[in-house]
This record gives C-alpha cells, structure tokens and sequence, in this order.
C-alpha cells in the first residue's frame, strides 16, 4: 500500500469522525442547560450600553439583568413599564412628587449614564428645589448673583470649577477652593466672613505692610493671627480697649491723644510697650 492511498484512507477516515461528532453535539444540544445571559453576553450587540454603563455609570454599574428581568420579549400585550424597569422602583421619588420632577429621563436623557447625562439646560430653573440654601445666598447682591447656575457648575451636575477659572490669584497663592471659601462664602461674596484659624499670610497679599511688621515684631502683638484682632468680617477695626481696657488713669491720658503716641503702630509696638 502506497503512502498516498494511506494518507487518502485516513482523511477519509478523519471526516467521517467529523461527520459522527458533530451530528451527536447537534443531536445532544437540545439536551444541554440554557445559562442565564451575563452581562457580556448583553455587551455583544448592546456594546454602546455597555461602554456607557462602564465608564459613566456611577452607581448605575451593575449587570444588566438586575435592572432587565424581562428582554427581548415581543409579545404585543407587555407595556413599556413591563419592558423597561420604572427607576422609581429602586430610587422612590428623590426630588418629590411634582410632575416636573418625577419624568426622570427628562432631565437624566441616558439611564445608564444618569448623571453624566444630566441636561444642564433644563436642568437650570429646578435648581432651588434641591439646593435650596445656595439658592437662597444667591439672592445677595454681588457679582455671583448676577450668574446663572451653570456659567460656574458647566461641565456636569456636581462640577466645581476652581475659583481661578474666573479670579486669577488675587491677592495670595491659590492651593484649593477651600482657601478661598475660608473667607469668600462662594454663593454669597457680598460677604466677608473669616475664622481665628486664618493663617496672616492669606492677609498678606493685600495687607502686606502690616503683615511684615507683625512677622518682623518681637513683642505680644507679633504673636497674633491678624484675625485676633481683626476678628469676624473683613475690615473690623477693634479698640485698644477691646482687649487691654483702660490700664492707665483718666489724668494721665488727657495728655494724649490715643494708644498710639506712646505705643506706635499697633502692628509695630514701640519697645517697652
């Protein structure tokens, strides 16, 4: 027997095992358990869902089949709501029971990027329903209230621009936001409000005279955050009295002026004050 008629029988023989396997996992097929679809079975034809869900999701990263119990179906009798889950079925009513506020893909246009998705525009005017203090600081008469809620929070729902978008370092350094706001309330700056714990060197950039004398100065008052003395809203000036009451007799201070002939700046106290 010739190598090529060898070579021929087993080809033969190959196909023929083929044929007979293939029949069987046909035949059998019928007999294997359906599996549930996963979540990338679904991402197969659905792969725009799937992208959205994974890189936008936020708490709406789940598997499919949690929110879709019934899909794929075609029966003519099943609503919409059978079809597509009602979000009020997890999330109730967050923002109440106005009609305005209760058509949830109106303002959250894609499910499964629902915040991400928000529309800013319509979004606008229902803002005060959620943020009602914000709102309420805004009517305050200043440059911020002259702006509508998405000129500063633009990119999304939930954006916080850096205050250097707008104000270029004014007076100090720019490290956070939260600088800022230690003096500047962001939706009320008609104000001016300030704690102890502000260090002197956020002073300093506008103030810079006083600030190096104090940081230059060896006596008591050298000691003192500028918001000691100057304590509570942006251009308070205490008395001398407001700390050291009236130390010397009525006689003897008829012949001066004021604290200051004999003690100096108060920033730059006269040795032996």
């Amino acid at each position: 027997m010739t190598n090529q008629f060898k070579t021929i029988i087993l080809c033969g023989l190959f196909l023929l095992a083929v044929g007979a396997f293939s029949a069987s996992a046909e035949t059998d097929i019928f007999s294997q358990k359906v599996e549930p679809l996963t979540t990338l079975d679904c991402a197969r034809c659905h792969e725009q869902v799937f992208t959205d869900l994974r890189d936008r999701g936020g708490a709406h990263k789940m598997v499919c089949r949690d929110c879709h119990e019934q899909f794929h179906t075609f029966k003519r009798d099943l609503s919409w709501e059978q079809r597509v889950p009602a979000c009020a079925s997890c999330h109730g009513e967050p923002h109440g029971s106005e009609a305005d506020m209760i058509d949830c893909l109106d303002c959250h246009s894609n499910a499964h990027a629902p915040v991400d998705s928000l529309n800013l525009e319509l979004l606008e005017p229902l803002c005060a329903r959620c943020h009602a203090e914000p709102t309420q600081q805004m009517q305050q008469p200043s440059a911020h209230s002259e702006l509508g809620c998405n000129e500063c929070h633009q990119q999304q729902h939930g954006s916080l621009p850096k205050c250097t978008e707008c104000h270029e370092e004014p007076h100090s350094p720019f490290e956070s936001n939260a600088g800022c706001m230690q003096c500047h309330p962001v939706h009320n700056v008609s104000i001016m409000l300030y704690s102890e714990t502000i260090p002197n060197n956020a002073c300093a950039g506008c103030h810079s005279q006083p600030a190096q004398q104090l940081k230059q100065g060896h006596l008591a008052h050298a000691l003192l955050n500028c918001t000691f003395c100057h304590a509570d809203e942006h251009g308070n000036t205490p008395s001398c009295q407001d700390c050291h009451d009236t130390p010397h007799s009525p006689e003897m201070l008829q012949d001066f002026a004021g604290c200051n002939d004999c003690h100096g700046n108060p920033h730059d106290l006269l040795p032996g004050a």
